[in-house]
């Protein structure tokens, strides 16, 4: 009799403890992160994001479980990834860049989850928020819109005899045509004769750039996803060419450019995440403003000028904030 009491006793304890753990799980949010690729731009983006969570108190594995997940640059994968989350029943979504961005607000806009989106260059035109102000769609998030005048600028200053300038972005990424025809805008303004060239996929990047070599004098690349994570073949036919190439993004420089003013994304990543804490205690993602960030560095990467066979003024060196 004792044996049989002991047991049933332990059988109801047992019980007890699973309905802890659940209810324990009852009170942890699950979050997913939908990235379009993996480079170091978007990489610095999502750890940001994570990193900044952890620090309101949000830790992955005891109160959020974060699911991450890479579309691998395919636009229908990000369609299928959000709809995954939806129907694994996520509370928030991250998505990086636009194509994610778009394909999460595509899946979750008639539902009550909200989204947020970084890495995301013109919300607006890509039909991601109705306005920066007032996001509307339960969705809000930050941009990286850079600074495009001063990184064209930097281009005549350090290369001032230059005359043709090559732009190069992929042509399905809507945010690089953005940058790209701004960029053209400010380069005509200062004197540059601009050509512009796109690649349809990754087969395209060592072609189009050669494309370029015996015409222009610089190339600028934009924060393009698909060129981002070709800079070894960017740099190594750039190298053979001794062809100068500008890049908007931090990570670009570092792997084959020689100079931008740079958006920080490990720190817009943790942007995001205030915004995110906001919607966690309660606000509503409609009601919080899209964000940009304010602050750009001076990146320069001497190495790869070198590699290339230009010199960078002194002047320009000694206010770069970051140096490779």
């Amino acid at each position: 009799m004792k044996k049989k009491l002991a047991l049933v006793m332990a059988a109801l304890m047992a019980m007890m403890s699973l309905v802890a753990c659940g209810g324990a799980d009852s009170q942890v949010i699950n979050i997913g992160i939908c990235q379009i690729t993996q480079h170091e731009s978007l990489d610095q983006a999502t750890q940001g994001f994570i990193d900044g969570l952890k620090e309101a108190g949000y830790v992955d594995g005891e109160n959020i479980k974060i699911n991450f997940q890479n579309a691998n640059g395919e636009p229908t994968n990000a369609q299928q990834i959000c709809e995954l989350f939806r129907d694994n029943g996520v509370k928030l979504v991250l998505a990086n860049a636009t194509p994610a961005a778009q394909s999460a607000v595509n899946v979750f806009q008639d539902t009550d989850v909200p989204v947020l989106f970084t890495s995301v260059t013109d919300a607006v035109s890509n039909g991601i928020v109705e306005s920066n102000e007032r996001p509307g769609k339960n969705v809000t998030g930050t941009l990286d819109m850079p600074v495009i005048a001063d990184q064209i600028q930097i281009i005549r200053d350090i290369l001032p005899d230059a005359k043709n300038l090559a732009i190069l972005y992929t042509s399905s990424e809507p945010n690089s045509k953005i940058q790209a025809d701004e960029a053209k805008a400010a380069a005509e303004k200062i004197g540059f004769s601009v050509t512009i060239q796109t690649a349809s996929s990754s087969n395209d990047y060592q072609q189009v750039i050669e494309s370029v070599a015996d015409k222009a004098d610089a190339v600028y690349i934009p924060s393009d996803n698909g060129f981002a994570s070709a800079m070894a073949t960017v740099n190594q036919t750039a190298v053979n060419h001794k062809l100068p190439v500008f890049c908007a993004v931090e990570a670009m420089i570092k792997e084959g450019g020689i100079a931008t003013y740079a958006i920080d994304y490990y720190e817009l990543g943790k942007q995001t995440a205030a915004q995110a804490v906001r919607i966690l205690k309660g606000e509503k993602a409609s009601d919080i403003a899209v964000e940009t960030q304010k602050e750009f560095a001076l990146v320069i990467n001497e190495t790869f000028a070198k590699s290339v066979g230009v010199e960078i003024p002194q002047e320009i060196l000694d206010k770069a904030a970051i140096k490779y």
